[in-house]
């Protein structure tokens, strides 16, 4: 680790820092933005105001032009998008449906009931999600219609205990889940398993011990590897994705990763992976949460060579397309940062902004990707 620096707007990069949502950049109206759109959720859980979804366009430079905000489902979290980038699905209280316009507009058109629903997830070709429900020991399985529709094809057995985290690996062969919940007290495991045809889950091929409340599996872009960030034991832990579909601990995991770590996403050449750690607080310590870097050895091993940077309580994270900057929203002080990701992987602060809404929570950090891509986060 190189050292620890509070997140600041660098001189010279960027214009003052914007705390409100404005009007849409002038020039954007109308204009195709393809996959560069940012959304975050804003899940309003304990401020008894209404949850939402707010829209960034990402300009040329990497930061980010507000667009508009709408209304959403409770407890929003993460997105997820079909390939061809026609629909999007958000976890909530329920499980949305959008289609998403040309300048990455979404407009509801639908919702299906999950109980009690967390993390989703989506295999590369678009035509299975998949949700998971801590509080009801399930991982839900719908299958998506040509119209966007989503069809339940059942529940199913993680074969453990407050299924959390859900990742599929790129080749969309494996299915990964992380369990625990952030009452416990003791390590729970990862369970994986292959993909039949038709996307339903299929034999186990992996089970592996974790740490306490494992968050997304977060998976590189070539699949080799799978790291899982615990918000109770303070650490991430790395695995190797043998060709089968079996963990193998990589060299030095797990790895410390500062107080409550929940967000994690991978450089798009998968060379480095950050993590958002949330913090702590209590009636005697307040402990600020930070961004970690690391970077990813040719083992899979995860060496901390980037500097720490400060803020109050990051949790949602997400790369720009072309890996240049990275988003990251903060639960507690209702913005979105903007980084850019220097040579050595360091990170600059560049902007600031208001996060559309109050508390964006777990996953809230969504990069719509280039047509025929995956979902960056």
């Amino acid at each position: 680790m190189n050292g620890r620096r509070r997140a600041t707007i660098a001189a010279g990069l960027a214009t003052a820092a914007t705390l409100v949502l404005s009007a849409p950049t002038p020039g954007l109206a109308g204009a195709s933005l393809g996959g560069h759109t940012v959304y975050v959720t804003n899940s309003a859980v304990d401020r008894g105001t209404a949850a939402s979804i707010a829209r960034f366009a990402i300009n040329a430079g990497g930061t980010l032009a507000p667009v508009d905000t709408m209304g959403a489902g409770q407890g929003a979290r993460g997105m997820v998008f079909t390939p061809d980038l026609r629909f999007a699905y958000l976890s909530s209280d329920q499980i949305e449906m959008y289609r998403i316009g040309p300048d990455g507009a979404l407009t509801r058109f639908g919702a299906t009931e999950s109980p009690n629903p967390f993390s989703i997830a989506i295999t590369p070709n678009g035509r299975t999600v998949y949700v998971s429900s801590p509080s009801n020991d399930t991982l839900s399985v719908f299958a998506v219609r040509p119209d966007g529709g989503l069809t339940p094809r059942g529940a199913v057995d993680t074969e453990a205990a407050a299924p959390r985290g859900v990742g599929v690996t790129p080749d969309g062969r494996f299915l990964y889940v992380s369990h625990g919940r952030p009452s416990d007290t003791g390590p729970s495991v990862i369970t994986g398993f292959a993909i039949r045809p038709d996307g339903t889950p299929g034999r186990r091929v992996a089970k592996a011990d974790i740490g306490i409340s494992g968050a997304d599996p977060t998976i590189t872009p070539n699949g080799r590897f799978l790291y899982v960030a615990h918000l109770v034991s303070n650490d991430v832990h790395g695995f190797r994705i043998g060709r089968s579909g079996a963990l193998t601990p990589v060299p030095g995991s797990p790895v410390a990763a500062g107080d409550g770590p929940q967000g994690a996403a991978t450089s798009p050449d998968g060379s480095r992976l950050y993590v958002t750690a949330i913090g702590a607080e209590d009636s005697d310590v307040s402990i600020p949460g930070e961004v970690l870097g690391f970077t990813i050895g040719p083992d899979g091993r995860l060496t901390e060579s980037i500097d720490r940077i400060d803020m109050t309580a990051p949790i949602g994270i997400g790369f720009a397309p072309d890996g240049r900057h990275l988003y990251v929203s903060d639960s507690f002080d209702d913005i979105v940062n903007t980084f850019a990701v220097r040579r050595d992987g360091n990170l600059t602060l560049v902007q600031t902004l208001s996060s559309g809404g109050p508390q964006p929570k777990f996953d809230s950090v969504s990069v719509l990707p280039t047509r025929s891509g995956r979902a960056s986060r």
